[in-house]
């Protein structure tokens, strides 16, 4: 007897399966009611319903976050009146995000302290030294670096916070010329995007980001210390981003988990909704209250978003 070719022993044994399944299917069904088609009908009106039902839930969440997108200008009217604030945003941080705060944040009178971009090498393990090297050489007069924390992240907060924040009462400011060294010293190694001429003190410092990035964990964790050196200082600090930030390895989650300095920072997990863009404005009035919070949609949240003050 012949061998029998590679294509005819699949052929055979795929028939082989099919038939027994089948076989299986008609062994099956007499058992219960009507047959397999009752089971398949009922499991395919499930699916329906679930369908039906996240769509419900979707469509409702969508009509919540637009009536919030039309009432946020009004709640968050005034609320900065004359407080100077600078946005920070990373390489990810989304541009629809960045636009939507702020102009809440021009709804809610804070004087625009201007606008610095980190890029995607500022948070590099590759490019983590030269970072270091920087701040190091171009430090603004009175600032210190931590001798305990010695990540990239934390002495970049440490250094830019004491260039970007107004100094607190009866002390002296960073010289102008002390900020526009070290900003441009960034800008020229491609670590930020920024017009130095245009920033100025701030009483409050807006982080924005985006997702957090699969697998970079380095990059999440000095975010985390970057912001959390930020909230070292008088000024109110805030870090909003993506829901995906708030896992456990994210720069959100990691701010939370900080027992030691993460209640100095209040943080927004759902910066890409109306309500965690209008909790970020908010975010920014708590901070200057002196107080702070973690907000938006994930487990680690305590609110939506801060209460609306009085005044």
């Amino acid at each position: 007897m012949g061998s029998m070719r590679p294509g005819h022993v699949f052929a055979g044994v795929t028939l082989g399966m099919a038939a027994g399944v089948a076989a299986g299917a008609l062994l099956v069904a007499p058992n219960l009611a009507d047959g397999g088609n009752a089971q398949l009908r009922d499991t395919s009106s499930q699916l329906k319903d679930l369908k039906t039902s996240s769509q419900v839930v979707a469509a409702e969440a969508d009509a919540a976050d637009s009536f919030i997108a039309s009432t946020a200008p009004a709640q968050v009217a005034g609320i900065l009146d004359g407080k100077p604030v600078t946005v920070i945003r990373t390489a990810s941080a989304q541009q629809e995000d960045v636009d939507a705060v702020e102009a809440l944040l021009r709804d809610a009178k804070a004087v625009d302290a201007g606008r610095l971009k980190l890029t995607e090498k500022f948070f590099d393990k590759e490019h983590a030294d030269r970072l270091k090297s920087i701040v190091a050489t171009t430090l603004p007069a009175g600032a210190k670096l931590s001798v305990d924390k010695l990540d990239p992240g934390t002495h970049a907060g440490e250094a830019l916070g004491a260039a970007l924040f107004a100094p607190k009462e009866g002390q002296p400011a960073s010289p102008p010329e002390d900020r526009a060294l070290l900003l441009n010293a960034l800008q020229g190694a491609g670590l930020v995007e920024a017009n130095a001429a245009a920033i100025a003190p701030a009483e409050a410092i807006v982080i924005i980001t985006g997702d957090a990035e699969e697998g970079n964990e380095f990059a999440a964790r000095n975010l985390a210390a970057f912001a959390l050196a930020l909230g070292r200082f008088d000024g109110g600090a805030v870090l909003a981003g993506r829901i995906t930030q708030a896992a456990t390895t994210g720069a959100i989650g990691v701010v939370r988990s900080d027992a030691a300095d993460g209640l100095k920072v209040s943080t927004i997990d759902s910066v890409n909704m109306a309500y965690g863009r209008l909790a970020t404005v908010l975010a920014v009035r708590e901070q200057l209250d002196g107080s702070s919070g973690a907000y938006g949609a994930a487990a680690s949240a305590e609110a939506a978003s801060p209460p609306v003050p009085r005044t």
